[in-house]
């Protein structure tokens, strides 16, 4: 009887042991993966900065381009209205 009840109460130590060594794992996998996806995101992010800083610059630059062509017409304009008085003389 002593026999079985020794197996019996390392049974029932065993138990929570068991799931205790089980939950420890399970925390650990998911810390793991938790670490693994905030490193995607701090990549992320910082491919978003990236991202933003070139459509600033693409910005800038399409800004000037207009100002360059509106600066273009007016030459333009000026050069047609001179080449008109020049034909009228």
């Amino acid at each position: 009887m002593s026999t079985e009840v020794t197996l019996l109460a390392a049974l029932l130590l065993a138990v929570p042991m068991l799931v205790k060594y089980l939950l420890a794992f399970q925390l650990r996998k998911l810390l793991d993966l938790l670490k693994a996806r905030d490193r995607e995101v701090r990549a992320l992010l910082a491919q978003l900065q990236a991202l933003r800083q070139e459509q600033l610059a693409v910005r800038k630059a399409k800004l000037r381009v207009e100002q360059q062509h509106q600066r273009v017409q007016v030459r333009r304009s000026l050069i047609e209205e001179r080449l008109g008085q020049l034909q009228a003389h």
